[in-house]
């Protein structure tokens, strides 16, 4: 099933994204909760985004050659 670098980056990538964004809600202790989980939830799907397009695009360059 994850076969590609793509696909285990972004199985990995939404993984730690989601054990980041539940362990920074349980530790906000601060009343702040929704705010630390939209925060955590957008920083983790950006660095994703990032690791995997990345990714995507390093394997397009290189399969063009």
């Amino acid at each position: 099933m994850l076969k590609s670098r793509v696909r285990k980056n972004l199985a990995i990538g939404l993984v730690i994204t989601v054990v980041i964004t539940a362990l920074s809600v349980v530790v906000a202790d601060d009343g702040s909760k929704m705010e630390e989980f939209r925060m955590s939830l957008t920083i983790g799907l950006l660095v994703t985004a990032t690791v995997t397009g990345g990714t995507w695009l390093l394997q397009r360059i290189r399969s063009a050659r």
